[in-house]
């Protein structure tokens, strides 16, 4: 894995506290939708990608977490029952899911998250997989060719 998003510069025990905070209290889960609308039987759509959440109304520690994973703290409309201000940080994109999921993963306990960070970074290989095999270029073409037909009918 070769991008900008390594987690080298965090201490192994804040690693740690992060992967007990996420395994926790976090979302581990997947966006399916599936964004190209072609009937070209020859391409194949990407993956999903993969997206990490957490919610806490804590919003000291959610911004310690903002700041480790360089996202920002979202504050929520929503309240809890108490009436307390929900916070959240989302990680969604492939690459920082996956230096993420792969920074964490060595201190993860439970054996359910370790399967499903396993599983995640299947994904992520299958994505990277997908555009080494040339998936990125086909959809950029189709996508052109389908932006040109929109813009031919609107002519």
């Amino acid at each position: 894995m070769t991008n900008k998003y390594k987690f080298t510069n965090i201490a192994q025990e804040d690693l740690a506290w992060l992967a007990g905070l996420f395994q926790g209290e976090s979302y581990f889960y997947y966006d399916k939708r599936v964004r190209a609308k072609t009937s070209n039987e020859a391409y194949t759509p990407p993956p999903p990608t993969p997206i990490v959440r957490i919610e806490m109304i804590e919003k000291d520690l959610m911004e310690k977490v903002g700041k480790y994973v360089f996202k920002p703290v979202k504050v929520m409309k929503r309240k809890t029952t108490a009436g307390n201000t929900v916070y959240r940080v989302t990680i969604c994109a492939r690459a920082e899911v996956e230096a993420f999921l792969v920074a964490i993963q060595p201190y993860v306990i439970g054996d359910k998250t370790r399967d499903k960070i396993a599983e995640m970074l299947t994904v992520c290989n299958q994505y990277n997989n997908w555009v080494a095999a040339g998936g990125r270029n086909q959809a950029a073409r189709i996508a052109n060719k389908a932006s040109q037909k929109a813009r031919k009918n609107q002519k």
